[in-house]
């Protein structure tokens, strides 16, 4: 596939920039404005994040448009597709701004904020909206575009540089005693910049001849705009359900967890970049034989790589978070459980989702809504119900369960529908890594070696120490599953450290 190794590396680079500076801005945060006001901006972000139901899964429905005349070389079919998204999405940033002029003159008494004025809350929802507001008036057709071409290294290294811009503005601009309104002032011109920059790409490396209105019309736009709102549902719920049955300070804690588990899945998910437009090529062009043995080397690669951080990250998470926030006693930020199950739900879901990204690159949205509706639907129904039990560990059940609907749903429909391979193939995989990340999981919680970690200096020695033995016992397990597939990975590998 074109482009692998430089989209592989550029997206493994910005997700390791964007983990550092994110564990870095939370505890900044948290430091200097206390839990209730940092969950209150992850909340008000959280919030603004349901404006993308507008979307209507139009980037995704574009993408399996986009695929074929691209493979063909067809500027005329290129520029179709790409001026229906950005007539869409122009129309959503109008769109956008009523949303938040409702959401900032009603958050102050939905969230019921204390920590701030309603003045101040209603400012700074304007405040946070401006990166989005941005995204919609010209970035996302932009980095639709790129993504489909399977030039994703393009829009990783502005996405680092906007990172690395946005963490300097936070840190320099609280430590100066900058007021929160102020220092979310220049974390959002930060990433104003991205979308103006993805603009100067594609004029400058890009024919794209006016169609006027001969634009192209999208086949599957409201199967799309469904998934795409039980998409929205699934990432977002958990956070609006904590702020209207609990409160800011469980927020908190929800988004250090999230914020830590996110990362490893980024990290995770950089080595499959640009899988789904190698995957439309391939199926473009009707090359089975070569479909099935890229699915194989991607899903066994991811799922190897899932197990081994996850399953470090299960053993190491509640005692970095007992450091990270040491001195902040405004929340309980120990939840073993919460952490545990909530991290599984993750690791479920980027195993799956070579086999979620198939239905996208072969077009077949209509046939697969049903997995994306169920999925949602669990979730909300199981949020608003455990949520009474526990709200952090009620919320995590739900995902977890949703989240293992949807990747079963998909796998079995891939594997019968696209791939042609044996449903028992995959399903060996799924067994298999989730097994090994629950005895991780299990193992952590008994070993409970944060209580024996007093620094970070014995975190790091703890996580190499975690991180052989997980990756040991991961390639025993392997080994005995895939004796073929890991003898031609560790090969490849020699090979390449030879010719050097």
């Amino acid at each position: 596939m074109r482009n692998s190794k430089k989209n592989i590396i550029t997206t493994l680079i910005s997700q390791l920039v964007a983990t550092a500076c994110g564990i870095v801005i939370p505890r900044v945060m948290i430091g200097t404005f206390g839990s209730e006001m940092y969950g209150l901006t992850a909340s008000i972000a959280q919030f603004l994040a349901y404006i993308s139901l507008l979307e209507g899964g139009i980037g995704r429905v574009a993408r399996a448009e986009i695929y074929t005349p691209l493979a063909n070389g067809d500027s005329i079919g290129i520029s179709k597709v790409y001026h229906a998204i950005k007539h869409f999405f122009a129309i959503v940033g109008v769109v956008f701004i009523g949303y938040v002029l409702v959401l900032s003159v009603a958050y102050y008494d939905m969230a019921k904020v204390q920590e701030m004025g309603r003045l101040g809350t209603f400012f700074l929802v304007w405040i946070i909206s401006f990166g989005t507001l941005a995204k919609y008036l010209g970035g996302l057709s932009n980095l639709t575009l790129l993504n489909a071409d399977q030039k994703q290294y393009v829009g990783n290294f502005i996405v680092t540089a906007t990172t690395i811009a946005n963490m300097v503005l936070v840190v320099v601009l609280s430590e100066i005693g900058s007021d929160i309104l102020v220092v979310k002032i220049g974390s959002s011109l930060a990433y104003v910049a991205q979308p103006l920059c993805y603009g100067l790409y594609v004029k400058k490396h890009y024919k794209l001849p006016k169609v006027g209105k001969n634009r192209a019309k999208l086949k599957q736009k409201w199967t799309g705009v469904g998934q795409h709102i039980a998409y929205v549902l699934h990432t977002n719920i958990d956070i609006v359900i904590l702020t209207l049955y609990a409160n800011l300070q469980l927020v908190a804690v929800y988004s250090v967890y999230k914020l830590v588990i996110s990362s490893m899945r980024k990290i995770t998910g950089s080595f499959t970049s640009g899988m789904e437009a190698g995957f439309g090529e391939m199926i473009a062009r009707k090359e089975q034989h070569s479909l099935q043995m890229a699915f194989r080397k991607y899903k066994y690669m991811l799922s190897f790589v899932n197990v081994v951080l996850f399953g470090t990250t299960a053993v190491l998470i509640v005692p970095f978070v007992k450091l990270y926030t040491a001195g902040i006693t405004d929340a309980n930020y120990i939840q073993p459980a919460f952490a545990g199950v909530l991290l599984l739900a993750e690791a479920i879901d980027c195993n799956m989702h070579p086999c979620c990204s198939l239905p996208i690159s072969a077009n077949k949205l209509k046939e697969t809504r049903w997995g994306s509706y169920g999925e949602a639907g669990i979730n909300v129904v199981l949020s608003l119900i455990l949520v009474q039990w526990d709200p952090l560990l009620g919320v995590a059940l739900a995902t977890l369960i949703a989240t293992a609907f949807k990747g079963l749903f998909y796998m079995i429909y891939s594997a019968r529908n696209i791939l042609q391979m044996k449903v028992g193939e995959l399903g060996k995989n799924f067994l298999l890594s989730n097994g090994l990340l629950v005895l991780f999981a299990v193992l952590g919680a008994i070993c409970n070696i944060a209580d024996r970690i007093g620094g970070f200096g014995q975190w790091i020695v703890w996580g190499f120490g975690s991180l052989a033995l997980v990756f040991t016992v991961t390639s025993f397990a392997y080994f005995l599953c895939y004796p073929t597939e890991q003898k031609d990975v560790f090969l490849s590998i020699w090979r390449k450290v030879k010719k050097r």
